[in-house]
């Protein structure tokens, strides 16, 4: 690991991860421009620490929702007092509720990872990153090219929460977008643009450190992952200030259109995937 190869994946990765074109996937395609190995700890402690940036971005992004729901979650347990009557439930509550709902079912998609790791350990990865780059850039063209949806996430249902929570198992794949997939699944459902990329967001934060933590402990202690420690807390704060301005360009972007051009971006990297296995075949 140089300096050099770190800035360069901790920005690549850190804007990937949080736009609809899978992290993950441009994280093996550049490995393999940097000639990093995908099976050694070095690879590993990377990954972990640039999922823990997007936990980061996506906690400062979303700072005040997540103040508000931890707020009003510890109303809800008597650990704390409402700072003013109104009624009905407060949203806060019900966004935890939600966001919950969204995540839980990423904790059984922990025994896909021996079928990842059996990609990782094969000839035919960036095959494998190729395709599942071009099927999620396809089903989010085609899903936000159709979509008219007009609710806000004020109006979201726990049906949709745990749509969304289902499709995003399928990112423990190299190459599946979470982001991609649940966007498109919620623009499908009717969500608004900004429903869909706050929700999106907000999903990924915890879903983020999970798997940053995950990684990390999978790669252990080893003399190469440890001397690349500086190398790694520099991806985690380009990866963290990368992803934050990230999360606030797709925002905004998907105030007003709608974004089938990422599948573009996702189908022109599925093209370099392939290129490079071609080369290195």
């Amino acid at each position: 690991m140089t300096i050099i190869a770190a800035v360069l994946l901790a920005l690549a990765v850190g804007v990937t991860e949080l736009l609809p074109v899978s992290g993950t996937g441009h994280l093996y395609i550049l490995s393999e421009l940097l000639g990093i190995s995908f099976t050694g700890a070095v690879f590993r402690s990377v990954r972990g620490m640039l999922c823990l940036g997007g936990a980061f971005a996506g906690i400062l992004f979303y700072r005040t929702q997540l103040a508000d729901m931890l707020r009003e979650t510890l109303v809800l347990c008597g650990l704390s007092r409402p700072r003013t009557r109104q009624r009905g439930e407060p949203f806060g509550r019900r966004l935890a509720l939600l966001l919950l709902m969204g995540t839980l079912p990423m904790a059984p998609a922990l025994l896909l990872n021996g079928l990842r790791r059996r990609l990782e350990e094969g000839d035919y990865t960036l095959v494998a990153v190729s395709l599942l780059l071009c099927v999620s850039g396809a089903v989010l063209y085609f899903v936000a090219r159709s979509a008219r949806g007009k609710r806000t996430i004020h109006q979201m249902t726990l049906a949709d929460a745990l749509t969304a929570g289902l499709v995003q198992v399928l990112s423990v794949f190299p190459g599946v977008s979470r982001v991609g997939l649940t966007t498109a699944v919620l623009l499908g459902r009717g969500m608004d643009g900004p429903a869909a990329a706050e929700f999106s967001g907000l999903m990924g934060v915890p879903v983020l450190l999970a798997a940053g933590a995950l990684e990390l402990i999978g790669a252990g202690s080893s003399g190469e992952a440890m001397a690349a420690t500086p190398y790694l807390i520099l991806a985690f704060a380009l990866s963290a200030l990368a992803g934050f301005f990230t999360l606030r360009f797709f925002t905004d972007r998907m105030e007003y259109r709608r974004p089938t051009g990422f599948a573009y971006w996702s189908w022109g990297a599925a093209i370099l995937a392939l290129i490079l296995f071609l080369a290195s075949a």
